[in-house]
């Protein structure tokens, strides 16, 4: 499902990704972990073609982010990678039915259609009690579970993840990240997960560990 080739990044004199290679296979929960300042963020947006490499590939299902146009680039960014933040990034003056149904406004789904799609899967993350309620009115774990759905509303073919418990408290994260794993066998969704939470890490099919700027 994804595969990276060669990987480097540098802000000024300073290389932070030094040749990274990985791939990840289709339905599998990936977690990247590695002390702060180790690459992790870098390897993700440069994935997500959030940020652009200095040289390397980066191929998700199939297709070379390089190869897209900016158009092209922003359109599969929009229907085939799902984004979840640590900070959530909802649109406050939005419910949480509007903010899971945004992705699919923005690719030009009908709002019939959207609207159907977004209540399917907040009833799967548990919150089809809080369709209307804007993010102020939700607790941390309740924001996390709407940005969660918004990041699949399109069937992305994959979810990228930097640190998706970072905000939350224990036992909310325990919550968390049992979702990841009941969506994957739902769904079959593919996810990558930048974390420091050991527990999501180590729950993981696999883990990757970074340091320097290249996998140990």
């Amino acid at each position: 499902m994804i595969e990276v080739k060669d990987i480097r990044k540098s802000f000024g004199e300073l290389e932070v990704l030094h040749g990274v290679s990985l791939t990840v296979s289709e339905g599998e929960i990936v977690s990247i972990v590695g002390a702060s300042g180790a690459g992790k963020t870098t390897l993700l947006q440069i994935m997500g073609s959030l940020m652009p490499a200095d040289s390397g590939e980066v191929i998700i299902d199939g297709v070379s982010l390089a190869s897209l146009s900016d158009d092209a680039l922003s359109e599969f960014r929009n229907k085939r990678i799902g984004f979840i933040f640590q900070s959530y990034h909802l649109l406050p003056e939005f419910s949480a039915m509007e903010n899971v149904m945004m992705p699919m406004l923005i690719s030009g789904v009908k709002r019939r259609v959207a609207e159907e799609r977004a209540r399917e899967l907040l009833a799967m993350v548990s919150m089809s009690h809080r369709l209307e309620h804007k993010p102020s009115a939700l607790s941390g774990g309740e924001q996390q579970r709407v940005a969660i759905a918004r990041a699949l509303v399109n069937k992305p073919a994959v979810v990228l993840a930097d640190e998706p418990t970072g905000n939350l408290d224990s036992e909310t994260r325990n919550d968390i990240q049992q979702l990841f794993f009941e969506l994957r066998e739902r769904t079959g969704q593919t996810f990558v997960i930048v974390t420091h939470d050991s527990a999501l890490a180590d729950g993981s099919d696999r883990k990757i560990t970074m340091k320097d700027g290249e996998i140990i």
